[in-house]
């Protein structure tokens, strides 16, 4: 970027004079700027050199003081002031002012043409800026070229910072710190977090989720725009190379299908499973294992399910756990060891998915199985996902999790049994028939009577009917079920016949 220096150095600058602010004739500039108007803040986005004729500071120290001020807040480059007609000298006091803040403070001490000026400085940076896209682009090639060699982040992140000459700290989502080429972490973490020309920070996102956070700074010099443009390409580089080792660790995971396949149908040996996980991490092996399965509602690609995978398990080691994924049809089998350990899984896996499957945008039923404690139990904890999924099939408003359905689980069993079923249906039937054939509603009826412990009140207000016809259908249900119907064993019994035929008596 051109500085103040450099345009004191062209032709137009000769009858120039530095008055004030010498220490900060190194301010980059952008470009230049005629004002003759006192109130700047709608037209300074900063960086500009300010010429004027001081008209309107004629005779106005105060205002001339203020200028001064404003300029400076608004990180303008310099000011250039024609002396003459308007302005004779420029007072001692602003002198000081711009002295102080280190703002360059120039005039002219013959006329000058302004628009010879602008067009002079503005060619310089708008060659300027087409050498930095040169550059730019120049940057972009090699530094991906180079990741194709050597697919390391720090690596890359050093090849950054050897090119701009600037510290680098990469920031990861673990609140961990890896600076290049040295630790500094004095300088960093002081103005991390405040607004400074000397730092700069650009996210690395992927999925969109945040993966962490590269900064650059430097305790010598200002940023430039061009800083964090090299910045931008390299985030991009560093993007593609996780995502090309996600893939890669995805396309090794497939390789492993068939053995995955046999352990969660408990066809693996506990030493077959025990190198497995040596192979990726021997911590997992204390650790505690849930199966999870995403039972799509709809054919999607390949393409797409890559994707869902690897998004899905980035939000899991997100919340602490490490998946192998079994990819079957319409079907996706997630083994999940909780690294953290038990407290509050359910919580964590369910926000884990809620943000996956929103951003992926995939309908799915999901169910989780039971939570074991030895990967050797991981075929229980399948088969019970297996039965999660069914039972949420039906019903999807229930619970995602084995352990809140026991009572619905059980019901599974007993539907299974058609002697049992047979009885129930002939329970559940005579309502059934009643309805039919009255247009009435008994079934429902006893249903909500159930759930609100007998209570005709309640009842009558969550079926939106007045109590003396809630007394006439509970007088009906009693004549065809008997007058004991609300008795312990009986209303224990009817309820889970009225669970058992659920998927046959609406009501």
């Amino acid at each position: 970027m051109i500085t103040v220096q450099d345009v004191l150095n062209r032709k137009h600058f000769d009858c120039a004079k530095v008055v004030a602010g010498e220490k900060g004739l190194a301010r980059g500039i952008k470009w230049v700027h005629i004002l003759e108007i006192v109130e700047v803040k709608q037209l300074i986005q900063g960086n500009e050199l300010v010429l004027t004729t001081g008209v309107v500071l004629k005779d106005n120290e105060q205002g001339f003081l203020s200028f001064i001020e404003q300029l400076n807040g608004l990180h303008v480059a310099g000011l250039c002031v024609e002396l003459g007609e308007y302005i004779a000298e420029i007072p001692q006091s602003v002198i000081k002012l711009a002295d102080r803040l280190h703002f360059p403070l120039i005039v002219f001490t013959e006329v000058v043409k302004f628009i010879e000026i602008t067009q002079d400085v503005h060619a310089i940076i708008i060659h300027q800026q087409f050498e930095a896209l040169k550059r730019l682009e120049d940057y972009a090639q090699q530094i991906n070229k180079y990741s194709l060699k050597i697919n390391d982040i720090n690596q890359i992140l050093l090849y950054m910072q050897r090119y701009l000459q600037v510290n680098v700290v990469l920031e990861l989502k673990n609140q961990s710190y890896t600076f290049i080429p040295n630790k500094d972490s004095e300088y960093f973490l002081y103005y991390k977090d405040k607004e400074s020309r000397n730092i700069a920070c650009c996210e690395l996102n992927l999925f969109q989720q945040p993966y962490g956070k590269v900064y650059i700074y430097s305790p010598v010099r200002e940023l430039t725009d061009f800083d964090t443009l090299i910045l931008d390409r390299t985030i991009v580089t560093l993007s593609q190379c996780v995502l090309r080792d996600l893939y890669i660790e995805e396309k090794s995971e497939s390789e492993y299908r068939q053995f995955l396949e046999n352990w969660v149908n408990g066809k693996s040996s506990n030493e077959e499973i025990s190198l497995f996980l040596d192979e990726w991490n021997p911590r997992l092996k204390e650790a505690h294992w849930i199966v999870m399965i995403h039972q799509l509602k709809r054919e999607i690609k390949k393409k797409d399910i890559t994707y869902y995978k690897i998004t899905i398990r980035k939000a899991l080691e997100k919340e602490g756990f490490q998946a192998f994924t079994v990819e079957q049809s319409k079907r996706l089998i997630f083994i999940v060891c909780d690294i953290r350990g038990k407290g509050c899984y359910k919580e964590r896996l369910k926000r884990a998915w809620d943000e996956s499957v929103q951003q992926a945008q995939f309908e799915a039923h999901i169910g989780v199985g039971r939570y074991v404690s030895h990967f050797n139990q991981l075929e229980e904890s399948f088969l019970t996902a297996q039965d999660t999924v069914g039972i949420r099939w039906k019903k999807t408003g229930l619970s995602y999790f084995y352990e809140d359905l026991y009572l619905y689980h059980l019901v599974q069993v007993l539907q299974q049994n058609h002697l049992i079923m047979r009885v129930a249906e002939e329970k559940i039937d005579l309502l059934q028939q009643y309805d039919q054939k009255y247009n009435s509603n008994l079934i429902h009826t006893l249903k909500v009577y159930l759930r609100c412990n007998g209570l005709k009140k309640d009842t009558a207000e969550k079926l939106f009917i007045v109590r003396q016809t809630l007394y006439h259908r509970l007088e009906k249900i009693e004549q065809i079920l008997g007058s004991d119907f609300m008795a312990y064993e009986n209303r224990l019994y009817l309820e889970m016949v009225l669970l058992m035929t659920e998927k046959n008596y609406t009501g």
